[in-house]
């Protein structure tokens, strides 16, 4: 008869079995290949990362990256900013999605809305008067336009990366 320690042994490493991931070297870094011009960020094996623009077409059987760094001006085969690196020094790749605008836009939609009503509180401290209903909601539906227009802006500066396919 087996003790209940030894049931937890073989519980834990059933456990640790099932939760097992491949390591990133043993999966590839692309399952469909990336078109020149397309812009990447590189994971390097230092742990570094280097933002890409690619100048030759990269599938999941080449055996090099030829890219000019990105963001910077353009650059030719042979330049200063042109980089050929081994395949093998990259672990993971990472698409260019945009921006964060629309994430800076819901924030400052959600922050335009008790500033809203500090706009209505200023108001209507500084005048003899209460606004009606409709000031209001003016008040309230024009802060969180201006406050969403000022977050989609500043979320245009922040960079979206995703998975490569």
């Amino acid at each position: 008869m087996r003790s209940w320690r030894s049931y937890g042994a073989i519980g834990a490493v059933s456990l640790a079995a099932l939760a097992a991931q491949p390591a990133p070297a043993q999966q590839p870094l692309l399952t469909q290949p990336l078109d020149s011009g397309a812009v990447v960020r590189l994971r390097l094996r230092d742990g570094s990362r280097e933002g890409a623009k690619l100048l030759a077409p990269f599938a999941p059987d080449s055996q090099s990256f030829s890219y000019c760094r990105w963001p910077a001006l353009p650059c030719v085969r042979g330049g200063e900013r042109y980089v050929t690196r081994p395949a093998r020094d990259v672990l993971g790749v990472e698409i260019h999605r945009g921006s964060q605008w629309k994430l800076g836009g819901i924030v400052g939609a959600l922050a335009g809305v008790p500033m809203g009503f500090e706009l209505i509180a200023l108001s209507e401290f500084m005048g003899e008067q209460s606004l009606s209903g409709s000031e209001r909601f003016r008040a309230i539906a024009g802060s969180v336009v201006g406050w969403a227009l000022y977050g989609a802006m500043i979320g245009e500066f922040f960079q979206r990366w995703g998975p490569a396919p």
